[in-house]
């Protein structure tokens, strides 16, 4: 009887190491899970992939006026640089009865950013988009435009991050009859991922013109869902909180994907 008790506890003891082997492997690999769903989802600016994507906004205006914009993204990520392009396909309603919509070409912008800092749970990414005035008269800004930003990332958890990014948009050349562009924009978002391949994102996000001393706050809820080999969806709202831009501007509501190489 003794020599039987002296071995239960070394059973109980490899049940119980064995448990605790297969939690942290669990643990790991469902951390691996979510870093990655956080990588190929383009959340994250310090986070560099090279994906495809296509999506669809619509702008709902007062006064029967509606724009919908085709946009479609490709960007190349070659370790911490990458290098994106956004082509625009736009139509616009002006509200006047039996007019229709007026479609052409819209904004053309183009970015550069590199992740110059990643240690431990936090990252820094500096880069600048570049807005070429292509599009068709009336369906764009008619301005040439930079946009330089820096963004910080902090990591609570792997599923868990903080991000802000300033941004200031100014131009470098337009036609005199136009004013000035001179616009800070602070862009601060929580984002939560799910083992499951959900996503949510909160962003608040303040606008400045310092040309008519206006600021605006847009408020912007994103929801994804990862697919599985690389394919995300992805719907977004972005609300302003201020009537006249709600009239002037309109509620956007945008669906698309994307899909990561």
């Amino acid at each position: 009887m003794k020599k039987n008790s002296s071995k239960i506890p070394k059973k109980l003891l490899a049940i119980l190491f064995l448990i605790s082997l297969n939690s942290l492997v669990y643990a790991q690999n469902d951390s691996i899970a979510t870093d990655k769903i956080r990588t190929e989802s383009g959340v994250d600016p310090t986070r560099v992939n090279s994906r495809v994507g296509y999506s669809v906004l619509y702008y709902n205006q007062a006064d029967n006026r509606a724009q919908i914009t085709n946009r479609a993204t490709l960007t190349l990520g070659v370790n911490r640089w990458s290098f994106a392009i956004r082509p625009e396909f736009t139509s616009i309603h002006n509200g006047v009865p039996g007019t229709g919509f007026q479609s052409g070409m819209g904004d053309f912008k183009f970015t550069i950013l590199n992740a110059f800092y990643v240690k431990d749970k936090n990252a820094i990414a500096g880069s600048v988009e570049f807005g070429l005035p292509f599009a068709k008269a009336g369906l764009g800004l008619p301005y040439f435009t930079a946009t330089p930003a820096i963004t910080f990332s902090h990591t609570f958890t792997p599923s868990l991050l903080l991000a802000i990014q300033p941004q200031y948009t100014f131009n470098i050349a337009n036609d005199v009859i136009y004013p000035n562009i001179s616009v800070l924009t602070v862009r601060m978002f929580l984002a939560k991922f799910t083992k499951t391949g959900y996503f949510f994102v909160f962003e608040p996000r303040p606008i400045y013109n310092f040309e008519n001393k206006n600021l605006d706050i847009i408020i912007s809820p994103i929801l994804g869902k990862a697919l599985g080999a690389g394919y995300n969806l992805i719907t977004l709202l972005e609300i302003p909180t201020k009537q006249k831009t709600i009239d002037n501007q309109g509620i956007l509501f945008q669906f698309g994907f994307n899909k990561n190489f």
